[in-house]
């Protein structure tokens, strides 16, 4: 409602479109640091975000939001479309039907603004990090009754890390159409790809905690002459008719669907046999061998494909008894979510080491059957 956020009875963060330019940030992940209640959760490079809210990892399925309808967040979600993103801690499953106990993140999407806006930025950043964005907004039309926003990114990935480089794009189009001074529609729609190596976490040395002094971060144990970039690409669509039948009363009513499409691979260290002490071993399921070698595996889950459908009818308004002014919402939402995906590829490569110089043959490529899902 029109309650400051200073005076709800709940905790939230809003991130504006200043500062998620001013931080440079061009992912989830990037936004951490502006909430000390928040932090990521195994946000390497060339993967989608995991946030954490107050210790909880938030359900990548279930715990976010687009404009206020349900999305599915196992992909990379671009910034430069965004007016703001929200994360309110805690009441998650109150405010959403199926999530975590963490909190929800919203991402609020750029709509046409009042007046002309022409922007474009160029960035550089780490080695060779390059990227470009433009945002234009124009009404048009009797009283300016329509109006068109444009936002477009598109970027080169070549951080710090070795063997993870990369590339990104992103066009989005949103317009509104005032049609009298009591209904607006409002359209809008955006497409997106990364394609990136995936960066896999380093663990431990046996029961030591390896030496930082001695490890250089630069190294990618996803470096394999087979590896292949992880791909993200995704569709979402968006409509919103509201109607306001009085100065106190509007009904709304919103539909969106979203798309999503991925190819996840990478070959990453999980364990490692080591043969000393003979004749028995000693096999470390979570970490990897005391001299830095570890197993090496193959993963390789293409064509996956999720796909959710929302909508949302809702009335508000507002209701003055005796002295007291109320705000009063009530509605129904109808989300459906379907994920299928073809047979994987999990099997052992090889051995690896932590200085990233072993290159073992690729697997035979084995496909094992994945699981598919449906929510409503």
């Amino acid at each position: 409602g029109e309650t400051p956020l200073s005076r709800l009875p709940m905790q939230a963060s809003v991130f504006s479109a200043e500062q998620i330019k001013d931080a440079g940030a061009q992912r989830l992940s990037d936004l951490i640091g502006f909430d000390p209640a928040l932090s990521d959760a195994y946000n390497a490079e060339g993967y989608w975000d995991f946030l954490t809210v107050r210790g909880f990892v938030l359900d990548n399925r279930f715990n976010f939001k687009r404009d206020g309808l349900p999305i599915n967040a196992e992909t990379s979600i671009a910034l430069a479309n965004k007016a703001r993103v929200e994360v309110l801690k805690g009441l998650s499953g109150t405010q959403s039907g199926t999530s975590a106990p963490g909190g929800i993140a919203n991402f609020v999407v750029k709509r046409p603004t009042e007046v002309p806006l022409s922007a474009a930025s160029l960035e550089w950043r780490e080695r060779a990090n390059v990227s470009a964005a433009i945002d234009l907004s124009r009404r048009f039309g009797d009283a300016d009754a329509f109006g068109v926003r444009i936002n477009g990114a598109a970027g080169k990935l070549d951080p710090q890390v070795r063997s993870a480089k990369g590339e990104h794009h992103l066009f989005a189009l949103a317009g509104d159409w005032r049609l009298n001074a009591a209904t607006r529609t409002e359209l809008e729609g955006e497409t997106s790809r990364r394609s990136q190596p995936s960066v896999p976490g380093f663990s431990m040395l046996g029961n030591a905690v390896p030496d930082a002094r001695g490890i250089d971060p630069r190294i990618n144990l996803n470096n394999q002459a087979w590896t292949k970039p992880v791909v993200l690409e995704g569709d979402t669509a968006s409509l919103r008719v509201t109607h306001r039948f009085d100065a106190d009363w509007s009904l709304v009513a919103h539909g969106a669907t979203q798309r999503l499409r991925s190819d996840d691979r990478i070959a990453f260290p999980f364990g490692c046999f080591d043969p000393d002490p003979l004749p028995a071993g000693t096999y470390y399921a979570d970490r990897y061998c005391p001299n830095g070698t570890f197993d090496l595996y193959e993963f390789r889950s293409d064509n996956e494909r999720r796909r959710t459908d929302a909508l949302d009818v809702s009335v508000a308004g507002k209701v003055l008894t005796g002295g007291v002014r109320h705000q009063v919402q009530a509605g129904v939402l109808r989300s459906i979510y379907r994920a299928r995906f073809e047979p994987q590829v999990f099997a052992f490569a090889g051995t690896g080491n932590t200085s990233g110089n072993a290159q073992v043959p690729p697997t035979a490529g084995g496909l094992d059957a994945n699981t598919d899902r449906d929510e409503r």
